[in-house]
């Protein structure tokens, strides 16, 4: 094509652009705003709660003449939570203006790190599923690495704390369960011993009765002679202060033999894994006990239908839905106080904070001055068949 014919074609392309009825010039894209969520990958389960995300953020593809995008992010590394992971993705969330609500941390290990970073930069972050009291009484022995002290209360959670799965469960055992004389065993650490207190002080506002009490140490050869003791002091089942990778459920193995077949072994979030199945062996049957920090929920929308449910751990998945909601819903409540301008992540924060009876698919939900759900859900799993099942929501 010669240079007069070029030149030709550019004046007439010019002249239609410009005309009534002609082709119109392309429009720049609406301006970005980032919900970004912050979970181990590695975990084919998590995954689930990642989709779950996604699922709500597509919901929501605009808000307000700005586009709603998803910035996923892995703290893992080799199927392991990884600090260096979690700090790295701290300092890209809180350097990327565009990211205004934070979906996570899952574990509480990696909100202990990651909180007083984000908090410096008043970026929210709203959990499904940490459940360390710390977190929001914040302390500053809670926090952990290059920046232990927070300046601000970022983080939110709809999970409930880990004291208040322990006193659901001593409510429950009394009042559903009929079981009222426990034997109360936990790690000497600092969840070991909230588990513990706080299931001791509901068992006795239940009209229960801790008739045994003692730390167990997860390198001992034997557990017998502590669960005959237990069992001695009229004790009709165990509940335990600690986590299977702790050899709590090596505990609950020892039990055979001891206590009645039909005794319970009740105990928080950190059994429900395949790790405590393997180690109870025989006695992984309906009668060995894990609480769940969320509800399950009772219906399921068809966009989540790909999501697993009834397993372990799922009720955390549709719990990440909400928090995406709940982070949605406020962003919303920002940018039209704001004018209609980008809000900033204060103004986000603060719209979280005055969350008021938001229904998701896992409960209603409002937040008090820490940053807690005012009423959590509680959820109870047993193992049928060897595997972790859905027993039912707490009441």
């Amino acid at each position: 094509m010669s240079r007069p014919t070029i030149g030709v074609l550019a004046v007439a392309v010019l002249v239609g652009a410009c005309s009534v009825g002609g082709a119109t010039a392309p429009t720049a894209p609406a301006p970005v705003i980032e919900v970004a969520s912050e979970l181990p990958l590695s975990d084919a389960g998590v995954r689930d709660a990642e989709r779950a995300v996604a699922v709500a953020i597509a919901e929501h593809p605009t808000l307000h003449g700005y586009r709603l995008v998803h910035l996923s992010l892995d703290d893992s590394l080799a199927g392991q939570f990884d600090v260096d992971k979690a700090l790295q993705n701290a300092k890209l969330m809180s350097q990327d203006s565009r990211v205004l609500g934070v979906v996570g941390p899952w574990n509480s290990s990696s909100a202990m790190i990651v909180v007083p970073i984000t908090g410096r930069d008043n970026l929210v972050m709203v959990s499904p599923s940490v459940t360390a009291d710390c977190l929001t009484s914040r302390p500053n022995a809670c926090f952990r690495g290059p920046a232990a002290q927070p300046t601000g209360a970022n983080l939110f959670r709809i999970a409930a704390r880990d004291s208040i799965g322990a006193r659901t469960a001593a409510d429950f055992a009394v009042r559903r369960l009929g079981v009222s004389r426990f034997a109360v065993l936990v790690h000497d650490d600092m969840f070991g011993r909230s588990l513990g207190k706080a299931f001791s002080d509901e068992l006795a506002l239940a009209g229960g009765r801790v008739v045994f009490s003692a730390q167990y140490s997860p390198t001992d050869q034997t557990y017998s002679p502590l669960l005959r003791a237990a069992h001695d002091a009229g004790a009709e089942a165990v509940y335990m202060g600690s986590a299977s990778f702790l050899g709590a459920c090596r505990v609950r193995a020892a039990m055979n033999g001891i206590f009645s077949p039909d005794a319970y072994f009740i105990s928080g979030d950190g059994i429900v894994d395949s790790l405590c199945i393997s180690d109870a062996g025989s006695t992984a049957d309906e009668h060995l006990v894990g609480t769940i920090s969320a509800n399950e929920p009772t219906t399921v929308p068809a966009a989540l239908e790909s999501v697993a449910h009834d397993r372990f751990y799922d009720a955390y998945n549709f719990a990440a839905y909400d928090c995406a909601e709940i982070l949605i819903a406020a962003i919303d409540q920002a940018i039209q106080g704001n004018g209609g301008r980008v809000p900033t992540r204060k103004e986000v924060l603060t719209a979280v904070a005055a969350t008021r009876d938001f229904k998701g698919l896992t409960g209603t939900y409002s937040f008090d001055a820490n940053g807690d759900a005012i009423k959590p859900g509680v959820s109870f799993y047993y193992v049928h068949d060897g595997s972790w099942t859905f027993w039912q929501n707490a009441p």
